[in-house]
């Protein structure tokens, strides 16, 4: 009788054993996996969505630019750059409308910037501005193209982040080729600051 309750006690208390161990094991793998994936995947959003809202920003303003040349007078090459950023910003401006459309939850007008860096950045657009305003001949060019080199290395590399963030290969694609054509667009202006001799 002691022998059986002897073998009875120890397989009561493998089993014990075993059932407690063994779902610990398989609960705590699989779930650390899904939330590392799923907290990578939300991190990737709010940089995509995020890097959008200021890419949304800078084209709707610089879908404009060739409004300011209506009051001033440039050069062919500058006019035809300037309306070459124009219709390539024009075109991102209303690619960004179709995609908040289509996509739950993206809103591009939060941009999520701290009060500071909102601050300083309507400082500088204004004395760009002024800058624009108060010059002329060779001197408003070139303030042209220095506002210019900033916005499209900005644009270059917002569209580059939206593309390394962005889950579907075929809209990453169309922000690989958008930081492509401001890249051009940045270096053409490059080229026009250079001195020529």
């Amino acid at each position: 009788m002691g022998l059986h309750l002897l073998k009875f006690l120890t397989l009561l208390l493998l089993c014990m054993l075993c059932a407690c161990q063994s779902p610990t094991t398989r609960s705590t793998a699989a779930p650390l996996t899904v939330t590392a994936s799923t907290a990578k995947q939300k991190a990737n959003l709010e940089t995509r969505n995020n890097a959008l809202a200021l890419l949304n920003e800078l084209v709707n303003e610089e879908r404009h630019l060739s409004k300011v040349l209506i009051i001033k007078r440039e050069s062919a090459e500058l006019k035809r750059l300037v309306k070459e950023i124009s219709d390539v910003a024009g075109q991102a401006a209303d690619n960004l409308k179709i995609l908040a459309r289509v996509t739950p939850g993206l809103h591009l007008t939060a941009g999520g910037l701290p009060q500071g860096e909102r601050a300083t950045r309507t400082s500088i657009a204004k004395a760009k501005r002024d800058a624009l305003l108060h010059s002329k001949g060779a001197e408003f060019e070139f303030q042209l193209l220095i506002t210019q080199a900033e916005a499209l290395s900005y644009g270059t590399h917002l569209a580059l982040i939206i593309a390394e963030n962005e889950p579907q290969p075929a809209r990453a694609q169309e922000f690989y080729t958008l930081s492509s054509r401001f890249k051009g667009l940045h270096e053409q202006v490059l080229a026009m600051l250079r001195p020529r001799g």
